[in-house]
């Protein structure tokens, strides 16, 4: 008994170390630089792209909370998919401990994701909602390309702001970073 209560105390030991761990800088880079390059790929008319995709090959789907499969419509797959991702990966940059190494990076990518958090949850849920009630491509990109309009230059901006922030702390840290 007393060996089983020895390798518990180990156990448990473990446990706390491990959840003390901070993250490595090369795991700061991959949740705010990496998952934010969904964010540019998405933007504008790629998001739509990607779902018609989906849809083609029948892989427009989403889980419920029982575990069931469904086939989804563009506004449902925003819903459902899209956005719960997004704000996963959101809560995620915001549980990264913030030092005067990743401050910067850190908040660069916290504003790039709030602010493409807001516009998947107006705009392109205006997009989505217009697909799936078979509006027409022209009817559709006159909406997209007033969506661009508006947010473009800001997203550009927001997108730089992180890029700057990444190659300053990727080099301090001594992390490999290469931009495309």
């Amino acid at each position: 008994m007393k060996r089983v209560n020895n390798i518990l105390e180990v156990i448990v030991v473990c446990i706390l170390f491990m959840g003390c761990q901070k993250e490595t800088p090369q795991k700061v880079v991959e949740k705010t630089v990496l998952k934010a390059n969904l964010l540019t790929a998405n933007y504008g008319t790629g998001y739509f792209k990607e779902l018609k995709e989906l849809q083609k090959n029948e892989y427009l789907k989403y889980y419920d909370n029982d575990g069931e499969e469904y086939a989804a419509t563009y506004f449902q797959y925003l819903h459902r998919v899209t956005i719960p991702n997004l704000e996963r990966s959101l809560r995620d940059i915001q549980n990264l401990e913030v030092n005067e190494d990743s401050k910067e990076l850190i908040s660069a990518s916290i504003e790039l994701f709030e602010f493409c958090i807001d516009f998947y949850k107006k705009d392109y849920a205006e997009i989505a909602y217009m697909y799936d009630e078979g509006k027409t491509q022209q009817e559709i990109n006159m909406l997209i390309n007033e969506f661009k309009a508006k947010s473009l230059e800001e997203f550009k901006e927001k997108n730089l702001e992180l890029d700057e922030a990444a190659k300053i702390y990727a080099e301090k840290k001594g992390v490999k970073l290469k931009f495309v």
